[in-house]
């Protein structure tokens, strides 16, 4: 399992963590991509926006994390 796809599908299958991140992230993204396609968002939305986008990046951010950890521990069997 040298490149990221195997990884991932190894994480997707052995790490729970991980597998709720991504869920959680695509529910995000999904959420985001409704507020885009908006023209105008009200002030309350434009705060929601930014909170989604930061929730985003942090889960991409542990994702990252794992996936890094999980090789780093791969490489050490």
């Amino acid at each position: 399992m040298r490149d990221d796809a195997s990884w991932i599908q190894h994480l997707r299958k052995t790490n729970r963590e991980f597998v709720d991140l991504e869920r959680r992230h695509l529910e995000l993204e999904q959420e985001l991509g409704g507020m885009v396609k908006r023209r105008v968002l009200t002030p309350a939305e434009e705060v929601r926006k930014k909170n989604v986008q930061k929730e985003k990046l942090a889960m991409k951010d542990r994702m990252n994390d794992i996936l890094r950890q999980s090789r780093l521990g791969g490489a050490a069997s």
